[in-house]
């Protein structure tokens, strides 16, 4: 209601073009929220993303972390709407790409750079699997393309790739 009123005064202000340009691209934009439900068991991935990292590396600790770390990152990075705080969830992308791209996770998990960047192909495409979710995707993508590249860390992942069984 109050968004609203604040459309009608800045329609009114602008003479009738902004204010409905504002109206209208508010109704289209999704909300994170609402487009990443919460999931059930708490590992902050939506289920059926889950299962897919759980089923694909079964048995295999070090790739499902890598995995289930870049699934949370993207995640995460979508639900930031304001491009001036992007930059600590572009980062995080950034690095969990590099986790699972790592010569030790790749090693752990038994496959080679191209097999993993098509299962990466496979999570992105389930993960942004509607309409809005890939709008989203589209947003944070826009904005991610201004933050320049910094130094990746020695060690990009969030745990101990070495001490993981795989």
């Amino acid at each position: 209601m109050a968004g609203r009123l604040l459309v009608s005064a800045v329609t009114a202000a602008c003479g009738g073009a902004l204010g409905l340009f504002l109206l209208l691209s508010q109704e289209r934009l999704p909300v994170a929220e609402s487009v990443f439900p919460p999931d059930r068991n708490g590992d902050l991935l939506r289920d059926d993303v889950g299962e897919l990292i759980a089923a694909r590396f079964a048995g295999n600790a070090a790739a499902f972390a890598a995995s289930s770390q870049l699934a949370r990152a993207w995640q995460r990075a979508v639900r930031q709407t304001d491009p001036a705080r992007l930059g600590p969830e572009v980062m995080q992308v950034r690095y969990a790409m590099s986790c699972v791209l790592s010569e030790q996770t790749l090693g752990k998990a038994r496959v080679d750079a191209q097999t993993m960047l098509h299962f990466l192909d496979l999570l992105h495409a389930r993960m942004f699997d509607t309409p809005a979710r890939r709008q989203l995707w589209q947003q944070y993508e826009r904005s991610a393309s201004r933050i320049p590249h910094g130094e990746t860390p020695l060690n990009p992942c969030r745990f101990d790739v070495s001490a993981m069984v795989g």
